[in-house]
């Protein structure tokens, strides 16, 4: 008789390999859904905060108390900010192609950068190692609520300017904050309060990440339209990278000592209008 053969019992197809470990496809389309979700549900929290101070009567204000109450709740059942985050920098892995600060390494490298230190600045930080493999970038990574102990918890809004050329950044990086924004005119502001952190010299750089969506399919704002925006803040730009039907879009601008008339960006002019526009604007302030 020869020897027994162990057979290997088969597992249920309810718990095969796929079944364990999701494939990287499905879930990035599920972060992406749910990061959607929040921001469809903070521009209606937007609105719905105007429309209450806005009310003019008892009636309607309850109406709108009543949405508002609604909107909080979905965003709480989400987990509010913090799950955004923590979608966010699911969304963000490098085996996805969502870590942008290899995008901004790539580019100043180019323009002769990583012979001597400079300081980096990153606002919206979802994890503080970015740029640890470049070490002579010496970045100081804030987030409004922070997900990890290396990462400065701060409001960008609330931070102070530098007191000395010493204290300002030679480069600060924006990735997918200025449209998590939801007031144009805080946008506006938050674009003068970047340029204020930065060293008033024209080696000083701007790195901004917007969804492609909020440039390319708005009422308010083109491409074009918003290089010119840029300009008045004081920005020259640098270098440019999205795909037509992209999902994301990276530019990096140059401090400029002139800054423009503003007037012409003190309210919102629709540019394109259509039924699938989306309603991002950037207003300055007076």
């Amino acid at each position: 008789m020869g020897p027994r053969v162990k057979r290997t019992k088969k597992q249920p197809i309810s718990i095969s390999s796929s079944a364990i470990r999701p494939s990287p496809t499905v879930s990035h389309k599920l972060t992406q859904a749910k990061i959607a979700t929040f921001h469809t549900l903070l521009k209606k929290r937007a609105t719905l905060r105007r429309q209450l101070d806005s009310s003019s009567s008892a009636t309607a204000s309850e109406a709108v108390s009543s949405s508002l109450r609604d909107v909080e709740l979905e965003i709480a059942e989400l987990g509010g900010l913090d799950g955004y985050q923590k979608a966010s920098t699911l969304g963000q892995a490098k085996e996805r192609g969502g870590d942008s600060s290899k995008v901004l390494v790539d580019w100043i490298k180019t323009m002769g950068y990583g012979k001597g230190d400079i300081s980096l600045l990153e606002i919206g930080a979802l994890r503080p190692n970015n740029y640890s493999s470049h070490k002579w970038i010496h970045n100081t990574p804030i987030d409004l609520h922070s997900q990890h102990p290396d990462i400065l918890e701060q409001d960008f809004f609330e931070r102070p300017l530098p007191a000395s050329e010493y204290e300002a950044f030679d480069i600060v990086s924006c990735s997918l904050v200025l449209n998590f924004v939801d007031e144009p005119l805080r946008r506006g502001e938050m674009l003068y309060a970047m340029r204020s952190q930065l060293k008033q010299r024209d080696s000083s750089l701007l790195f901004l990440v917007l969804p492609l969506p909020c440039l390319r399919n708005s009422r308010y704002l083109t491409i074009p339209a918003f290089v010119q925006l840029m300009k008045v803040v004081g920005f020259d730009l640098v270098q440019e990278r999205y795909k037509p039907n992209g999902k994301v879009g990276y530019w990096l601008w140059r401090w400029a000592e002139s800054v423009g008339d503003a007037s012409p960006w003190r309210k919102k002019a629709v540019m394109m209008d259509g039924p699938k526009k989306n309603n991002f604007a950037v207003v300055l302030p007076q």
